[in-house]
């Protein structure tokens, strides 16, 4: 059984509104391939002995310092002192590959 409606109008109606999706969709497609890759490091001390260390995205405009590679990123975030960026966010599609500290936290 069809969840589509029976008659012409309709059908060319939701083919028209399915059609401009789909260029949505490429557009946006090709805006996040033409990002750059990558991410920063940002150090900024606040003592000497304490560095406080912000992670970019490549391209972020808060961002700046050396170039991380992925896995360079994903042992940064696992470190005391990194934060992710808070307006890029380097962590969202980090966060399926960041590795887990095991705590000590009571369950």
């Amino acid at each position: 059984m069809s969840e589509l409606p029976p008659d012409l109008p309709r059908l060319q109606t939701l083919e028209t509104y399915l059609r401009l999706q789909l260029v949505a969709v490429r557009a946006a497609i090709a805006q996040l391939q033409q990002q750059p890759e990558g991410y920063t490091l940002q150090v900024m001390r606040t003592r000497p002995d304490t560095p406080l260390s912000w992670l970019h995205r490549a391209g972020c405009p808060t961002g700046g310092g050396p170039e991380l590679s992925r896995s360079e990123a994903l042992i940064a975030l696992g470190e005391p002192g990194v934060q992710p960026c808070d307006g890029c966010r380097p962590d969202r599609e980090l966060a399926a590959e960041r590795p887990r500290r095991s705590g000590g936290g009571s369950a």
